[in-house]
């Protein structure tokens, strides 16, 4: 990701954000959870600041889904937005998905590949972690 400022927002326009700088980290996480949040066989995240992240149009509306997390997505159309770790709250996660071009979200490295589902194939060479890394 080389772009100082990346839009991005869900199915509907009903919400929209703009991410600026450099994230923090870019991974696919194979946990139960994400793919019951996306619906899909994985979920990328892109790990920004908070600070430089800001909601242009409206706002996910935030769902509690663990003791530990919260995950935000739009209201009108369903569409995950976002997800924030509690014990990490500095960070903000967007869904690679979200961005108007998700091809600048490239995942780097793999979470909970423990729980993936077992006909996914990992053979991208990026580093896989069992749960999810330390920092």
């Amino acid at each position: 990701m080389t772009h100082a400022s990346l839009p991005g927002g869900c199915l509907c326009g009903a919400v929209r954000y703009e991410a600026r700088g450099m994230p923090h980290r870019v991974a696919s996480c194979h946990c139960s959870m994400c793919r019951r949040h996306s619906g899909a066989d994985y979920l990328t995240y892109v790990g920004y600041p908070f600070d430089c992240v800001r909601f242009l149009k409206g706002s996910p509306t935030l769902y509690r889904s663990s003791d530990a997390a919260a995950r935000g997505h739009c209201a009108a159309c369903g569409s995950p937005l976002t997800f924030i770790y509690h014990a990490d709250p500095q960070t903000l996660w967007l869904t690679g998905g979200s961005f108007d071009d998700p091809t600048v979200a490239a995942p780097k490295e793999h979470w909970f590949v423990a729980d993936k589902l077992a006909w996914v194939q990992l053979d991208d060479r990026l580093p896989q972690w069992p749960g999810a890394p330390e920092g």
